[in-house]
């Protein structure tokens, strides 16, 4: 299933279990050559919710999330934007990352997230939105 997510949704959307959140612009010819590929995922994979964000009328989101390309590609497990994908991807390719994340180590994979947004803290840009600490 692909949903529109907004501003209002996106912590409750993304907060549990897998997910993937796609940025894109309806305008961009990459983000159109993607489209086929992520219909796709969706209908290979119905039992994981896809979100979409329209970059251009979602800045606020965009620029949570730091946005370098369109379309980018985050997947969620469990609130934490544990991989994270700048332009297109096939859907091979995005089933492949949604199910390595979805039997990640959780905790090292938010030791990883900490680490990294230390490290982006240090050069003046935020990585992601917040999230709490996997719960054992």
């Amino acid at each position: 299933m692909m949903r529109p997510l907004s501003s209002s949704e996106h912590d409750a959307a993304l907060s549990s279990g897998i997910a993937v959140l796609v940025f894109r612009w309806s305008e961009s010819p990459a983000c159109q050559q993607f489209q086929p590929e992520l219909d796709k995922f969706v209908a290979q994979h119905p039992e994981c919710p896809v979100w979409t964000v329209e970059a251009v009328e979602q800045k606020d989101l965009s620029e949570l999330h730091h946005l370098r390309a369109l379309p980018s590609i985050v997947v969620y497990r469990d609130g934490l934007p544990a991989r994270r994908f700048a332009g297109s991807m096939s859907a091979d390719d995005l089933a492949a990352s949604v199910d390595e994340v979805s039997q990640a180590d959780m905790q090292e994979e938010y030791n990883d997230w900490v680490l990294e947004m230390i490290e982006m803290l240090d050069t003046g840009e935020a990585g992601s939105p917040f999230v709490t600490a996997p719960q054992p």
